[in-house]
């Protein structure tokens, strides 16, 4: 089995543990977080210290890492990871949980995590570092940006672009041909019927 690092070890990881698992291609080896306390154990598996000790992991022949970190609304402290990982020479570890549906003529990207009851239909483009949460549905020819957060339950008609760094709320609908900009947030369950601009935060039903 490869051998694998996770960064990050809060309820996103426990999740990922999980899936980690009953895939049974890897061995996590230890997780790296600096608000937990050396020696601290999660799921079994122990906390290595913080993410300064990626160097330390890289010369000890251990390549490959699984960005771990959720958001909420704030996907900074999951780039810096993957970024400051991908420059350092690891590999980011891509997760698709077996319960889920990805088309073969769909692309997933470095670092993606598709997880439990997700559909990803034909022609649809995952960028690298983004989260498609449990249960998700994303339709036809859509286009999902890097570092994006689809939460649980969301449906994203077909056609829609949502850009980079944005975070999609548990339960959003998001209507056919619909343009979602960078570092944008969607409310939980908001029904998003018109385009939104980068930077902008709409909820309710239609979004505003």
């Amino acid at each position: 089995m490869k051998k694998i690092i996770f960064l990050g070890g809060g309820g996103h990881a426990k999740v990922l543990i999980d899936l980690v698992r009953f895939i049974d291609k890897y061995e996590i080896t230890g997780i790296l977080d600096l608000q937990l306390k050396k020696g601290t154990m999660i799921l079994d598996i122990p906390v290595l210290g913080g993410d300064d000790q990626l160097s330390v992991i890289f010369n000890n022949s251990i390549r490959t890492v699984c960005v771990a970190v959720g958001s909420a609304k704030d996907n900074e402290v999951r780039c810096r990871l993957f970024d400051m990982a991908r420059n350092m020479g690891f590999e980011i570890l891509s997760l698709v949980h077996p319960n889920s549906f990805v088309s073969e003529e769909s692309t997933i990207s470095d670092g993606v995590q598709v997880m439990a009851g997700v559909t990803i239909q034909t022609n649809t483009f995952i960028g690298e570092n983004s989260i498609i949460n449990t249960g998700a549905i994303i339709d036809h020819d859509c286009f999902v940006g890097r570092h994006t957060h689809v939460c649980p339950g969301v449906v994203i008609a077909g056609g829609v672009i949502i850009g980079d760094n944005s975070f999609i709320g548990p339960g959003a609908t998001i209507i056919k041909g619909v343009k979602i900009g960078n570092n944008s947030v969607v409310g939980a369950g908001a029904v998003v019927v018109n385009d939104v601009s980068d930077g902008l935060k709409v909820k309710g039903v239609p979004a505003k």
